[in-house]
């Protein structure tokens, strides 16, 4: 059986403060999950950061790899408080953007999260963060 090298999650730094994630529709493994955890703990060192992430297309995320996200989070959360200025979240289906509401009430975000039906609700919540703290981005 051949396995993909397509990643979880495609990173684009081009818009930096603004950093957009797209979650693709690959088959989740624990290396290209951990390949995601890993690269979203280190976003901080670039300095201050907003998330745009676009999970229109992933796939469910089992318990497993959810429990390796929350714990990372934990070890990243005085990182996440001090640098993200927020997340927006893309999810077009109900369900998705029910349970992504419900994990936050659960487990609040250490920084503004957003959960969006489409990407144009995203961007211009993202864009009033950046404007709030004075930061335009280059297009």
């Amino acid at each position: 059986m051949e396995t993909t090298k397509k990643p979880y999650a495609i990173f684009d730094y081009s818009e930096f403060p603004l950093v957009h994630i797209k979650l693709t529709d690959t088959e989740i493994t624990d290396q290209n999950f951990q390949d995601y955890v890993d690269e979203v703990g280190k976003i901080y060192e670039k300095g201050r950061y907003a998330i745009l992430l676009d999970a229109t297309d992933t796939k469910y995320v089992g318990a497993k790899h959810r429990i390796m996200q929350g714990n990372a989070l934990k070890l990243n959360k005085n990182n996440v408080a001090q640098f993200s200025i927020g997340m927006a979240i893309i999810a077009p289906s109900v369900l998705q953007r029910m349970l992504l509401e419900a994990v936050f009430i659960i487990k609040p975000y250490p920084s503004e999260v957003k959960v969006c039906k489409t990407k144009e609700e995203a961007t211009e919540w993202i864009n009033e963060l950046l404007e709030n703290e004075n930061i335009e981005i280059e297009k």
